[in-house]
């Protein structure tokens, strides 16, 4: 490891907390630097977004205004008509006028009409729907519309109020309303919306409404120039529509929903009305975007994407800046400073020199060390140190020559030692030797243990079988005496009905009396006989399978259904029940069928010996539950259950706690060696005194 003189030492830790202290301020710059770029940001950024927002809201006004005086004037001429002071030509007259100067004042439209319900000026005229635009030159006044092939009463645009029930409501202000952005394909061309105002009579009828015709082409041609960061893209969405009406960064989208984007959803649902809302950091095509956008009296929605980098670009550079200048003034301070050092140093470095010039060693021999004299002069503050260490040398020198003798004395011990170890060198080897025979002697004894435990495991299995034998051979031996039974009684009926058939004295009613009895007999002979086959192909199965130790795919269900079978006689037998739960009966697992039914049993024969010492009827349960990759399966019974102590040991090798009556103690260790190293599973207990015992198995579907 590098050793630094203490000078070196002070430099560096001034240095370092130089350095530190530097970063840490530079780091505290840097964020306020970005707190209040982004503050004057946002600012810059809602006074565009206002100046913005105060044009379009007046221009929708304008034009709601607009349509609203025109409504009203139609309103006044129509009243005239009614009380027969004009006439159709002098309304019509009347009309172009209202029109054709309403369209020169307002050149933010590029058209509309006055569009009147069937029959209302006149019973013989239907359509009464002029209409004025912006021509080449000045605003044109025409008819055109007034045809039954446009049949303008069943516009969209006209039966939108009638759709929402205005000429019924009566409201109390002026009902106005704004048409879905569409292309205009009459002679324009572009994208536009009409915004439409109901015409009332005295009684509040509906008499028709006139429209004002708005072009988006210069509002979206203004808007796109809007730019709140260099790189930044706007757009402008019709919020009743979900329309874009303007997005220059892709113009394809122009009249395609915005929701169709998942930003464009949280910007359709967050606006507000006079309120500038942002998203922050949002991922559009691999570039992190801040999403301004704000809302408008009309049902617009106006917002800018803003690239994330162009603000940090703006903070980076004062960074950059702040930086440079920054690590000028620090290394100009780390040169004073070293500067600084070496003078203030300069008297201890002669004192240090002078004190390692005073020890040398001898040209004969570099292991001896000679101290000479220090010669200082100068009188500071490391004169006191240099005649205090001058009276150490003194002593030093004594010390030196004491440890010379101790040296020589020191080389004679090591020879006796060196002895002493040889000795025992030949003292470790013979004891290795005898430590290797033991180690031999253990190992063979363990592989006489194992192959002894192998032995124990077999005869537990094949006791096991013996068990199962001897229950099925019981429970077999009933059915077996009733078939015997019923086919003797057959035997003896049938042949007293043919004797009684020869002889001619079978009546009728004796005839359906004996063919019932048959019948009776027959069913009972069939029904233990199948019983008896059932439980031979069930212990058939289970013994086959004990006997293999292969892995196989198969429904376990079914299986334990078979090996409960074959242990129902034995349960039985001890007057206890055994029951199967298992929600999913389509339960197939890849294992060794063989010890699943050795675990089983040993669990059954378990809960028979030890859980129900002082019950007169137990209840055993087999619960089958399949998890997503594994199938736990659960023995429990309602017995006696065990303490703590108990549990803790239930596993381990010749524990019993019915050792009077010759249990060995295997059974549980034999379960869970059975299940953890050739099944692959888990395997738990959980019991407590009282209240029964829980055997958890979990083991693997499937192969790994």
């Amino acid at each position: 490891m590098l050793k630094l003189n203490i000078k070196t030492r002070i430099l560096t830790f001034v240095v370092l907390f130089q350095i530190i202290a530097y970063g840490t301020i530079q780091l505290f710059n840097n964020l306020n630097y970005k707190n209040e770029l982004t503050r004057l940001k946002n600012n810059e950024i809602l006074q565009t977004f206002i100046a913005t927002i105060e044009k379009i809201n007046s221009l929708t006004l304008l034009l709601e205004r607009n349509a609203t005086n025109l409504a009203i004037t139609s309103e006044h001429l129509y009243s005239l008509r009614q009380e027969k002071q004009l006439t159709v030509e002098q309304l019509s007259i009347a009309i172009k006028k209202i029109l054709i100067k309403n369209f020169t004042s307002i050149p933010e439209a590029i058209g509309g009409g006055i569009w009147f319900e069937p029959y209302l000026i006149d019973p013989s005229i239907k359509y009464f729907g002029p209409y004025a635009f912006q021509g080449k030159k000045e605003v044109e006044f025409s008819w055109q519309l007034n045809t039954a092939e446009y049949d303008y009463h069943n516009q969209d645009w006209y039966t939108m109020p009638s759709a929402s029930n205005w000429h019924q409501e009566k409201p109390s202000t002026r009902a106005l309303f704004w048409t879905p952005p569409y292309i205009d394909d009459a002679g324009s061309y572009s994208l536009m919306m009409t915004v439409d105002a109901v015409m009332f009579d005295d009684q509040k009828n509906m008499i028709g409404m006139t429209t004002v015709d708005w072009s988006l082409t210069k509002l979206t041609s203004l808007l796109s120039k809007v730019k709140v960061s260099e790189n930044s893209y706007p757009f402008f969405i019709h919020k009743a529509s979900k329309q874009f009406l303007s997005y220059p960064k892709d113009p394809t989208l122009v009249m395609q929903q915005a929701d169709q984007f998942n930003w464009g959803k949280q910007v359709l649902s967050d606006n507000k009305i006079n309120k500038l809302t942002t998203l922050n950091n949002i991922l559009i095509e691999g570039i992190n975007y801040n999403i301004y956008f704000h809302g408008t009296d009309g049902g617009f929605i106006f917002g800018s994407l803003s690239p994330v980098s162009d603000l940090e670009k703006d903070i980076n550079s004062i960074a950059h800046l702040t930086l440079l200048i920054g690590t000028s003034i620090c290394f100009f301070f780390i040169m004073l400073l070293i500067i600084f050092m070496h003078v203030l140093f300069s008297p201890f470095d002669k004192v240090l020199t002078l004190i390692k010039n005073s020890i040398t060693y001898r040209s004969d021999d570099e292991k001896i060390v000679q101290i000479q004299h220090i010669s200082y002069s100068e009188d500071n503050e490391f004169t006191p140190i240099v005649h205090a260490l001058d009276e150490v040398y003194e002593q030093v020198r004594s010390y030196i020559d004491q440890i010379t003798i101790n040296n020589a004395q020191l080389i004679q011990s090591k020879s006796e030692i060196n002895t002493l170890n040889n000795e025992l060198e030949e003292k470790v080897l013979l004891r290795t030797e005898q430590l290797e025979a033991k180690t031999q002697q253990a190992l063979d004894s363990l592989t006489q243990l194992k192959d002894t435990q192998q032995q124990l495991i077999e005869q537990e299995k094949h006791a096991s079988l013996g068990r199962l034998v001897s229950g099925v051979a019981h429970e077999i031996n009933t059915p077996l005496g009733i078939s015997i039974t019923a086919a003797s009684y057959i035997k003896d009926m049938t042949e007293e009905f043919f004797q009684q058939i020869e002889s001619g004295i079978l009546k009728k009613s004796e005839f359906t009396k004996k063919q019932q009895k048959l019948i009776e007999s027959a069913n009972l002979l069939e029904n233990n006989l199948k019983r008896t086959s059932d439980l031979v192909t069930s212990f058939k199965q289970v013994a086959v399978d004990q006997s293999s130790e292969e892995f196989k795919q198969f429904n376990l269900f079914d299986y334990i259904t078979n090996v409960s079978r074959s242990l129902q006689p034995r349960v039985e037998q001890a007057k206890h029940k055994l029951i199967i739960n298992c929600p999913d009966t389509n339960i197939e697992i890849y294992s060794i069928p063989g010890v699943i039914i050795q675990v089983i049993t040993n669990l059954v024969e378990n809960s028979l010996i030890h859980a129900f010492t002082d019950a007169d009827s137990g209840l055993i349960t087999i619960h089958l539950l399949k998890n997503e990759k594994n199938i736990d399966l659960i023995i429990s019974d309602n017995g006696n259950g065990m303490s703590p102590e108990v549990i803790d040991s239930i596993f381990e090798p010749f524990f019993t706690t019915s050792r009077r009556t010759g249990a060995i103690g295997l059974g549980m260790h034999i379960v869970y060696n059975l299940i953890t190293q050739q099944l692959h599973g888990i395997v738990s207990c959980q019991s407590s005194l009282g209240e029964g015992t829980k055997i958890i198995i979990t083991l693997p579907s499937q192969k790994d």
